[in-house]
């Protein structure tokens, strides 16, 4: 995998569009190059572009942990942590490209781009859109971004976390592995290496013995709580329930026997009650009969009447009937000529409407037309002089066009372009002077004000060595007075008496005095003088920190004028030169001022006859338009009045054929009206049958009735034959019962004994079943329990090897592998950068130690070493985890990330030759710090020159 280019657009502080390609000179013939600016410039922005591009994420937004919302435009909000923020304030738009070698050897070129809404700054951000070019074909890779996301991983050949892993090396990381505890060690290198997976297995075996232990303690409590019945009770039980089911069984017995008696009295008054009802109705039934027999012979000779009547007017319904024919034929004919008669009226109508649409547009034409040739209002025009004075208009048209075509050959021959563009060139020359020789101006006022200041802190620095040796003295004589003062030394103080030893020095003076008052006075006196020149140390001290801060400005910005001066082309330019050189270009421009002014005036004139050109080019096309228009309106109206004539002759003759029609019509309407009471010979017809068709229905229905009485009448009759039966044998039943009065008491009774019954033999089922619920329960609990016992038993070893709460016991067995492969790979390349260090694993721990070779292979501890051999160890160690992450991937380009800020002079060289004898094998190596003695042993570099407003460029240099 290996990096060609990198593009990039408004990110961060980077303003405009700018790129660093690795193909072209000088980063092409470089092994290894710098990328330097000062803190905050935006190098990191670089590395940043790089994984926008690829995954769509980056270091700086990923180690954003709290999920909080910032203001962006109006009332917008976005997420802390998301990437679209790197998107420069105020720009519309912004994109980070890259173009790389993938895993198989083929070019590609991957997009991230972020847009606000209408390309504006003040619009809402909108989704970022990634973008895949095979270079190779020409074609762009398809699908969504998760899906393009997914496909980058595959041509890359790394994830997100193995490219930080393998390609931006953070060697930091390791410099402090190498002397931090065990538990530390363990922690960071599940980072680096991205096997956090082992602290997860450590924690879960942990949680799930844990889990395993409650379960089966739950159990074993959960079996206690069960309780079994003694075998004595439980036969006692027994018993007592088959006494119960036969006496239940009895009472059943009884109570069926008596509720048939029961059943037998009240059927035989029911159906007492059922004879007399069924005898009554029955009289009913037979007097209904006889009259529905009456009125059907009635129905019955009303018809035969009816149909007498109906054969002597069959000779008027024929004649009704050849009435009706002729007068529809004459209806269908009244109504064709009607409706034609309304078309032709209609089409008169339209046609006259046409008519008078036409002459209105027609003068309005002509009046349209006099108004464009100024011969006022009129409804009349003359089409041949009109006709002569468009001609004259189009001659007079030409003749003006080629008067200006002319006046366009002298602006071209007048040479614009070539002055526009010397006038540009001495603009950018005049810029150049006026901010060359404002830089010259500012950097001679900063000189003088750095050597002011510099003065100053001469004068300050000794004056803050002198007032040092003074508080170091105060401090001395103030730390001896404190102790003194020491709760310990009051205490053996009041011990003393005069004339006897001290205990401490065995002195018989005591010059302190036994009440210790004289010292109180002596601490308060030298406390309070400490204290003052403490301050006025302090005071002294931070002046001198603000004049050393002041100083380092002044120094950036010389630094940052006298590159403005130094870009001038050429040698450094004196000022008197400059000023001569502005006079000359300030002339210069006055003259080609000049000629643009007389060019504006030609342009001025051509335009305004180029405008008048356009008028009568118009007046020319809109009177020859009114002109054709009129002449196809005045055949128009020709057309319209010869059809208008057509249309009302029709109507004419039509409107005669229907007048005879109608009153043809009315005549046989007349006589149609004295026939069958002017109805029709249909609905004549129509009525009787329907009449017939309702008396023989009637009649039909009556008779069905007659039926249906009767067979009522003879059901009703087989009834009462039957209920006269029942009754007499169940009277002969009732004669058998005893006191049939009673019955209801005693079935009342019956049924409570058997409820008394019934509720007994449930407490006793419900207590035998859970016996046996419960003994089934303790069966399976204790099955169960064997089981969770044995999972328990197994978490327990388990956990007992690797299990930890926190996941420190698994992860620092696991680490110690993983740090046993990463040496395997770190010691690799230490034999590239120094032949003399090997590092090995202290056995047993994570701990790291180093062989010194030149020293008869010597075990040395890591706290031995020098700063250049901690950064060899680190760099190698780094190297190492990239070749761990990256497998079989041959990766050839690696940015290291500072780590470099630390060093002496010697480390410094010292980790120059180590990358020096990296870059040798064959990859390319792009170092990032903000180490000035650094930057300028690597000769190409990648500089960050910030600007002003907070705004930085890339510049790509070569010494």
């Amino acid at each position: 995998m290996k990096i060609l280019s990198i593009r990039l657009k408004n990110l961060a502080s980077i303003e405009g569009t700018f790129e660093i390609d690795f193909t072209a000179e000088p980063l092409h013939s470089a092994g290894i190059f710098a990328i330097s600016g000062a803190t905050g410039a935006g190098k990191s922005t670089i590395l940043d572009a790089l994984c926008l591009a690829l995954y769509d994420k980056t270091p700086r937004f990923t180690a954003s942990g709290e999920n909080l919302y910032l203001s962006d435009v109006g009332e917008n909000q976005v997420n802390q942590s998301d990437v679209r923020n790197i998107l420069r304030r105020g720009m519309g738009e912004g994109f980070a490209e890259v173009d790389f070698q993938g895993s198989t050897g083929y070019l590609y070129r991957s997009r991230w781009s972020v847009r606000r809404a209408r390309g504006k700054s003040m619009g809402s951000l909108q989704p970022q859109v990634i973008q895949v070019i095979d270079l190779n074909k020409g074609e762009e890779l398809q699908g969504t971004k998760t899906e393009l996301l997914s496909q980058l991983v595959g041509l890359v050949g790394l994830t997100y976390e193995q490219f930080t892993r393998t390609v931006l090396l953070a060697q930091n990381d390791f410099a402090t592995f190498l002397k931090s505890k065990e538990s530390a060690k363990a922690e960071l290198l599940e980072k680096l290496t991205g096997t956090e997976i082992y602290s997860r297995v450590s924690r879960e075996i942990y949680a799930r013995s844990k889990a395993a232990d409650e379960a089966m303690n739950l159990l074993k409590q959960s079996i206690s709580l069960i309780e079994l019945l003694p075998e004595e009770e439980l036969v006692a039980l027994q018993k007592n329930k088959e006494e119960l089911v036969q006496l239940r069984n009895d009472g059943v017995k009884k109570l069926t026997e008596l509720n048939g008696q029961l059943t037998v009295v009240r059927t035989l008054g029911q159906h007492r009650e059922q004879l007399l009802k069924k005898q009554e109705e029955e009289s009913v039934e037979l007097e209904k009969l006889k009259k529905l027999q009456e009125s059907l012979l009635q129905q019955t000779e009303y018809l035969m009447h009816f149909r007498e009547q109906w054969e002597t007017l069959q000779p008027e319904l024929h004649k009704a009937r050849e009435l009706d024919i002729r007068l529809q034929t004459l209806k269908e004919n009244i109504r064709q000529s009607e409706d034609t008669l309304n078309v032709l009226h209609k089409q008169t109508i339209d046609s006259e409407e046409k008519q008078r649409l036409v002459k209105v547009e027609l003068d309005s034409s002509c009046i349209s037309l006099s108004k464009l040739l100024k011969k006022g209002v009129s409804l009349s025009v003359d089409l041949q002089q009109i006709e002569e004075t468009v001609v004259r208009e189009e001659q007079q048209l030409l003749f003006y066009q080629k008067e200006n075509d002319n006046r366009v050959s002298d602006l071209n021959a007048f040479g614009i372009q070539s002055i526009g563009e010397e006038q540009n060139r001495l603009l950018q020359q005049q810029a150049l002077v006026q901010r060359t020789l404002q830089a010259s101006r500012l950097l001679t006022d900063l000189r003088a004000k750095q050597a002011e200041l510099s003065t100053q802190l001469a004068v300050l620095t000794q004056q803050l060595t002198d007032k040092a040796g003074q508080l170091n003295v105060l401090q001395h004589i103030y730390e001896n007075a404190r102790l003194a003062m020491s709760q310990n030394v009051i205490a053996l103080r009041h011990n003393l008496h005069a004339g006897e030893a001290c205990p401490v020095c065995g002195s018989l003076s005591h010059p302190y005095g036994i009440e210790g008052s004289a010292v109180d006075t002596l601490y308060h006196s030298v406390e309070k003088e400490y204290k003052a020149a403490s301050e006025v140390y302090k005071q002294m001290n931070d002046r001198e920190i603000a004049l050393q801060r002041d100083i380092r400005n002044l120094i950036d910005q010389q630094k940052f004028q006298e590159e403005i001066v130094a870009a001038y082309p050429g040698a450094e330019p004196s000022k008197d030169y400059l000023n001569t050189l502005l006079k000359e270009l300030t002339q210069r421009l006055h003259e080609l001022e000049g000629k643009m002014n007389q060019y504006q005036l030609l342009y001025s004139e051509w335009q305004r006859n180029d405008e008048l050109i356009k008028k009568m080019r118009n007046h020319c096309e809109v009177v020859r338009e009114k002109l054709n228009q009129l002449r196809l309106l005045m055949q128009q109206t020709v057309a319209i009045e010869e059809q208008l004539q057509i249309f009302r002759q029709t109507e004419s003759t039509e409107r005669v054929r229907y007048n005879a029609i109608d009153e043809e019509l009315k005549r046989l309407q007349q006589e149609r009206k004295g026939l069958l009471k002017g109805k029709t010979a249909d609905d004549a017809e129509r009525a009787v049958h329907r009449k017939e068709k309702e008396i023989s229905e009637t009649l039909e229905i009556s008779r069905k009735e007659v039926e249906k009485m009767q067979v009522g009448i003879s059901t009703l009759q087989g009834e009462i034959k039957q209920l006269i039966k029942v009754v007499q044998e169940l009277t002969e039943q009732q004669k058998q019962i005893e006191n049939p009065d009673k019955l209801t008491e005693s079935i009342s009774a019956c049924q409570t004994a058997n409820q008394e019954t019934e509720h007994r033999l449930s407490l006793i089922e419900v207590r035998l079943l859970q016996q046996e619920e419960n003994k089934k329960r303790l069966k399976e609990i204790e099955v169960e329990w064997k089981e969770k016992q044995s999972v328990a038993e197994q978490w327990g070893k388990l956990n007992k090897l690797v299990g930890s709460a926190d996941g420190t016991k698994f992860k620092v067995i696991a680490q110690s592998y993983t740090l046993n492969l990463l040496l395997l790979h770190a010691n690799k390349h230490l034999a590239y950068l120094s032949k003399r260090y090997k590092l090995q694993q202290v056995p047993g721990t994570l701990a790291l130690q180093v062989v010194d070779c030149d020293m008869c292979d010597e075990v040395r501890t890591v706290y031995s070493l020098s700063g250049g051999e901690s950064f060899l160890i680190s760099l190698a160690l780094a190297l190492g985890l990239s070749s761990l992450s990256s497998n079989n991937l041959k990766v050839e380009s690696l940015f290291i990330d500072e780590g470099f800020g630390s060093l002496d002079a010697d480390s410094l060289r010292t980790a120059m030759e180590a990358l020096e004898q990296l870059q040798m094998q064959g990859r390319k190596i792009g170092v990032i710090s903000h180490v000035q003695e650094m930057s300028e042993r690597i000769s190409v570099q990648v500089q960050l020159r910030k600007l002003v407003n907070g705004k930085s460029e890339i510049v790509v240099l070569s010494a």
